[in-house]
Formats: structure tokens, C-alpha cells, sequence
């Protein structure tokens, strides 16, 4: 039997990754040049986009005790790293490993620099050098794609595009068919076999949700939202419930949780908010696992259907998508479990991206943690406004009465006034602020 359009979009844009995808590209990185640099390395000479650089610098990386930055990352992937596992290269490496990738930053020359002249929105180049040998990768696009390698001299591997030659699914998609409501009647009806990854996503999430409320990780939002519970500050309800778990896994995963995650567009920390967002709230209702699975289901598609109406496949802008789209896709699976309309769905979309959507992205951090569950309980009240018919007006900014437009309309302010300005004035701050890691 043919997939619906659902079932493609859910299958192709949720997988697992091990730790934040930009230190999982620099580990992935070296995993893969060590097959061509067997002997002492002497140099690495990275430099990417804007997105990657930045997101590097202070995200804690898998199984290394929260230590951060691409040095250490990379170092780990040339020590220990696995090339064929992808997004978990770093499932192997041990204290051990740690150990002599620190060793290798003291005796090698390592560097990081941004470039944004590509105009992709994931570019990195990594060269990495021994007395005998060189060799040279690019990644293009998605932060496990390697497309380019040339080792001493002779290319191996060419599969760069044209920058207009980008993947672009609005260009491919049936807009009459993935539409709020299609979504809706989509996830309310189908087969739950047609959304059995859904079961493996909470799996997976709750497990790195769980290591944060466990554990201190982070700045330890969600743990102090819990605390603040217990000694009567901050009642427990169903919101409060689900905004500690769809804040607790990024606690976890910036604080370099060993723990996977399960993505929505290509990242763990949005896959992590709208999966355990709407998991929180529906056990607290004591809803069945059958209905929070399709609600994890209508919040990761209803976050594809807004990053594709950015019309150019924007997994991340110098705006923070965990906030301004994730957090709002993430309380649309809660309004789903509500039972509310497409229609008002559609209007505390709009409310919740036009309100949240000035928070910028300066690199994953511990702090990306708050800004999540800021954003949660924004869209907490923009899904009780809805719920009486209330929203952002059409006429107010660049708010439109579709979600569909008005995600058009932000991205138009991302790209065409924030673009390349914002990561250069952001990496200026961070080379006079610390040292490049």
C-alpha cells in the first residue's frame, strides 16, 4: 500500500541523534578523516557556517562529562568516533578516549572559523593533517552529510550541488493536501501503525527527559520548576506538568546527556520539546498511549509544515526555531489532545510564532533550556486564547490569518534582514568574550 504524504514527511524528518547535531558533525568529521590520516596528526583546520560554529562552543558533548566545543568534539571523532554510525558517532567513545583527544588538542594545532560566503545553511570544511598525509571534507546541507572528500590530492568523493540546486520540498509538496487540516484528520484517523515511530520517539525522549530531571544537567530548568512545586511556589497542573518534561530533555541534551534523542528537522531539541511536551500533559490527563502518540504525531508534522513554509527547507535561521516554531508545534499536539479544531490550531500558531519569534539563535547552550520554557508557557496562553476564539489579528505585523503565510513572512524578515549580519556580530562577541573552542 502506497504512504500518504504523512507517513513519508514522519519517516523522513525524525531520526536519532546522539548529542547536539553541530557536535556530532565535528565528531562524525574526524571519525571519517582518520581513515585517510592514519599516523600523528599534526593540524585541524575547520571553519562553517555561521549555525555550526556557533553552535558548537558551549553545548555539552556526549560522553565526555559535558565537556564542549568543537576541538574537543572533533578530537573525540579522530580518537574514537564511529563513521558509519552518523548522527551517533560518539556512541563509543569512553573516559579513555577523552582522555587522549585532549591530549591530541595539546600537541596539534587546532582552529575554528566562521564562513558564511556559501550561503548554505549547514557548511563546514575540516582539513586534518599529519607529517604524510591530508585530508580534506566538506559537509553540505544536513549535518551528517559529507559531500566532499579529497585525501593527498585525489579526490574521493564529489557530490557538492549548486546552491540553487538545494533540496526544497515546498517546491514538491501537495499544498492542497499537507495543510493544518489534512494534518488533523490525518493524525486523528489513520491506522496507529502508520504512526508507530511515534512509540520509539517518546522511547527515546522520555529517557533523555529523564536523565535531566534526575540529573543536574544544565542550567536545571525544568528540575526547578519541579522543586518549586514541591514547596508550593508554582502550582501542578496539567501546563506545569508539560512544561517540565518538554523542558526537561533540553536541560539534558545541553548539558551533553549521553542519552539520544529522537529529532523533528533535523533536531534533537525540538523532536525532545514536542514529543515530551504533549507526553507530560496527556499523563497527567491520564490519557491513553494511543492517543498521545497521535498527538506527538500532529506536533512533529505540524513543525515540518512550518519550517517547509519557510519556502527554502530553513532547519534553523539566526531566529531560535526551538522557541519561535518548536515550542508552538509542540502545543499543538497539546491542543490536539484538547480536542480543539484545525482552525484554532491554526490561530494559536499564528499567535504563538508571531510573539516568540524575536528570540535569536546564538549557539546551543544550557540557557537554551529557559528559553524553551518561556516559550512553552507563551504558547500555554496562546492555546487558552484560541480556545475562546481569541489570536493574533491578521493586520498586526506580519502576522497573517494563515500559519502557512506568516511563517513565509518571518523567515522573508530572517533571511532578508538578519541573515549573515547577526552570526558576524554573534561570533565577534564570542572571540572577544572567551576563547574559540
Amino acid at each position: 500500500m502506497k504512504k500518504t504524504i504523512f507517513q513519508d514527511i514522519l519517516e523522513k524528518e525524525t531520526s536519532l541523534a546522539l548529542g547536539c547535531t553541530e557536535p556530532m558533525l565535528f565528531a562524525l568529521g574526524g571519525a571519517i578523516a582518520r581513515k585517510y590520516v592514519p599516523g600523528e596528526i599534526k593540524k585541524v583546520e575547520m571553519e562553517g557556517c555561521g549555525l555550526i560554529v556557533m553552535g558548537v562552543q558551549k553545548v555539552g558533548v556526549p560522553n565526555t562529562g559535558g565537556k564542549t566545543g568543537a576541538f574537543i568534539a572533533t578530537a573525540c571523532g579522530l580518537i574514537a568516533g564511529d563513521p558509519d554510525a552518523g548522527k551517533q558517532a560518539l556512541h563509543s567513545v569512553t573516559p579513555a578516549d577523552v582522555k587522549a583527544a585532549e591530549e591530541l588538542i595539546k600537541k596539534a594545532d587546532f582552529s575554528l572559523e566562521m564562513d558564511n560566503s556559501t550561503g548554505r545553511q549547514v557548511y563546514t570544511k575540516m582539513t586534518v593533517s599529519s607529517d604524510e598525509n591530508t585530508v580534506t571534507l566538506i559537509f553540505e546541507d544536513k549535518h551528517d552529510k559529507c559531500v566532499y572528500i579529497e585525501a593527498d590530492g585525489k579526490v574521493i568523493k564529489d557530490e557538492r550541488t549548486p546552491l540553487a540546486e538545494q533540496v526544497n520540498p515546498y517546491k514538491d509538496i501537495d499544498w492542497n493536501t499537507f495543510t493544518i487540516e489534512g494534518i488533523w484528520d490525518f493524525c486523528q484517523n489513520c491506522d496507529i501503525s502508520f504512526i508507530a515511530k511515534m512509540k520509539e520517539a517518546i522511547a527515546a525522549n522520555k529517557r533523555l527527559t529523564e536523565d535531566g530531571l534526575n540529573n543536574p544537567r544544565g542550567i536545571q530548568v525544568a528540575r526547578t520548576l519541579r522543586d518549586n512545586i514541591k514547596n508550593g511556589q508554582l502550582a501542578d497542573s496539567e501546563f506545569t506538568q508539560a512544561v517540565i518534561w518538554g523542558t526537561a530533555g533540553v536541560d539534558a541534551r545541553m548539558g551533553g546527556s549521553d542519552y539520544p534523542a529522537m529529532m523533528s528537522m533535523c533536531s534533537g531539541n525540538q523532536g525532545t520539546i514536542i514529543t515530551m511536551t504533549a507526553w507530560g500533559a496527556a499523563q497527567y490527563l491520564g490519557l491513553s498511549e494511543e492517543k498521545t502518540m497521535r498527538a506527538v504525531a500532529f506536533g512533529y508534522l505540524i513543525n515540518v509544515f512550518l519550517k517547509y513554509n519557510t519556502k527554502e527547507l530553513a532547519y534553523m535561521g539566526p531566529m531560535c526555531y526551538c522557541a519561535s516554531t518548536a515550542s508552538q508545534a509542540a502545543m499543538a499536539g497539546v491542543a490536539f489532545l484538547h480536542n480543539m479544531s484545525a482552525k484554532q490550531i491554526n490561530d494559536l500558531l499564528v499567535t504563538g510564532v508571531t510573539c516568540w519569534s524575536g528570540i535569536i539563535c546564538d549557539g546551543a547552550k544550557n540557557s537554551c533550556a529557559f528559553r524553551v520554557s518561556t516559550a512553552l508557557f507563551g504558547g500555554l496562553q496562546a492555546l487558552m486564547l484560541a480556545e475562546k476564539g481569541l489570536r493574533t489579528d491578521g493586520s498586526d505585523g506580519f502576522a497573517h490569518e494563515s500559519a502557512a503565510i506568516t511563517m513565509q513572512n518571518l523567515y522573508r524578515m530572517q533571511k532578508d534582514v538578519m541573515y549573515n549580519k547577526m552570526d558576524a556580530v554573534v561570533w565577534d562577541i564570542f572571540k572577544e568574550q572567551r576563547e574559540i573552542r
